[in-house]
Order: structure tokens, then C-alpha cells, then sequence
């Protein structure tokens, strides 16, 4: 499991990035499907846990299983 903050959010395209607290890591790719049942954006700035994968689609790192960390 990962930490990090919510970089940007486009509620328009409903994805964003997160910044992985483990600097060595790349941002991360979020789209809104990673997120819980009953949160339908992220707000710049917000304290995020998440899993990552391999797109099947892009072949690119993206989060999963995104949770809001208080």
C-alpha cells in the first residue's frame, strides 16, 4: 500500500494524479473507477493510500483501490 497527495483532479475527465510520498516513484495516474463507492472526485492537496497496477490499456502505472486518508 502507497501514500501520497492528490496533485490534480479534472472532475470534467474524472481521473487525476497523485504524487507517491516515495519520491523515487513517478506520479500516478487515478481515474475516478479506483475510487470508493460514494466519492466521486479527489481535491488537490488530499492524503490518498492506493495500490497500483499495470494498465492492461496504456501499459502505464496506475492506482487502484483509492482511499481518503483524514
Amino acid at each position: 500500500m502507497n501514500q501520497g497527495r492528490v496533485l490534480n483532479w479534472n472532475p470534467d475527465r474524472f481521473f487525476g494524479f497523485i504524487r507517491n510520498d516515495n519520491e523515487r516513484e513517478a506520479d500516478v495516474f487515478c481515474h475516478g473507477s479506483a475510487l470508493p463507492r460514494g466519492v466521486d472526485e479527489l481535491k488537490p492537496g488530499d492524503r490518498v493510500s492506493f495500490d497500483t497496477e499495470i494498465s492492461k490499456r496504456t501499459g502505464k502505472m496506475q492506482a487502484t483501490n483509492v482511499r481518503v486518508l483524514p
